[in-house]
């Protein structure tokens, strides 16, 4: 099969596509073959990459990629869920989408409602889980509260508006062009305003009354966080899911008269509970309209490098970028 390589840790990262890629086999009746159509290109993709972050502690080559969506080629004898032809979205723990196979466990499988295309749903996963995971299991965020969501033209941004409009929230969102601003509000925001101007942070305490908002979704914690605390409201509570470039060295004192929380978001420590609640929410929503997956940039396979080194530029990216993968 073709498959996209990580062949060494290094900035800025380069991938390689691999025409003679060993087929992943069905190891165990508990897994589940998916023939890809397209992968998500996420962020941490791009950590992973360059050795950055590297959880599962694998050096290269290996082939990188969490989110994808095809068809099921092979179940195992064990699986009770899929049977092939189906139509699937994955959300891989060891990695292995940028392939055009992926080998995966049954409970990483989900069925790709019938109103997404393939593309659409190599965007359902790691954005909106670690929306929902943000808004819901971490913010505990509660219908008429005001939340303002960072950088809400990205692939994370857009489905926290998504999500946060669909549960009864207040949403006011940034982002750093104008096309990225209408995007926003077609998403659901009620304000968006720019956050590479200085006074974004007025802005938001004026649409407020002056009050702050009740919960961040920050994507750039070390440009943003002192802006952060000067727009919380009083209890509020402020979700980390991106850390930016360079190091954070506000003094966190102004934490303490509003009584803030600073909490860190992360799909990694999900139970298998909040997993299955946070997929059944997204899966209903999207049958209904509610929740619209939005599909940036598209690239092919041997495009893999320049859609990684993209990631976290300031380029007002709109939408998740994808990778085609299998056509037909």
């Amino acid at each position: 099969m073709r498959a996209v390589y990580v062949t060494s840790f290094e900035m800025p990262c380069r991938l390689e596509v691999w025409n003679d890629a060993l087929k992943p086999d069905i190891d165990d009746n508990k897994k589940v073959l998916v023939k890809v159509h397209a992968a998500g290109v996420n962020s941490i993709d791009k950590g992973i990459a360059t050795g950055q972050f590297n959880r599962l502690h694998i050096n290269p080559p290996f082939i990188p990629g969490l989110d994808a969506a095809g068809i099921v080629e092979v179940a195992g004898g064990d699986v009770t869920k899929f049977k092939p032809g189906d139509r699937v979205y994955i959300f891989s723990r060891k990695m292995g989408s940028f392939a055009e196979y992926v080998s995966v466990e049954e409970d990483e499988v989900r069925h790709l409602p019938g109103n997404v295309s393939f593309q659409q749903g190599a965007v359902l996963a790691t954005p909106y889980l670690t929306a929902y995971r943000a808004i819901v299991h971490r913010g505990k965020a509660q219908r008429g509260e005001t939340i303002l969501i960072h950088g809400a033209s990205g692939s994370v941004g857009l489905a926290c508006c998504q999500i946060a409009r669909t549960l009864g929230l207040r949403v006011i969102g940034t982002a750093s062009t104008r096309e990225g601003e209408n995007l926003v509000r077609e998403n659901g925001a009620d304000s968006v305003f720019n956050h590479k101007t200085p006074e974004h942070v007025t802005q938001v305490l004026d649409a407020t009354g002056g009050k702050g908002v009740d919960l961040i979704v920050e994507t750039t914690t070390s440009l943003n966080f002192e802006g952060d605390v000067k727009m919380s409201a009083a209890n509020g509570r402020i979700l980390v899911i991106g850390r930016g470039p360079g190091h954070l060295q506000t003094p966190l004192a102004g934490l303490m008269p509003k009584e803030l929380d600073v909490k860190g978001v992360g799909l990694i420590t999900a139970t298998k509970a909040e997993l299955e609640e946070a997929f059944d929410f997204i899966e209903h929503n999207v049958k209904t309209g509610s929740l619209v997956p939005l599909v940036g940039r598209q690239y092919r396979m041997e495009e893999a490098s320049l859609a990684v080194q993209s990631l976290g530029k300031s380029n007002g990216i709109l939408g998740k970028q994808i990778l085609n993968i299998c056509q037909g």
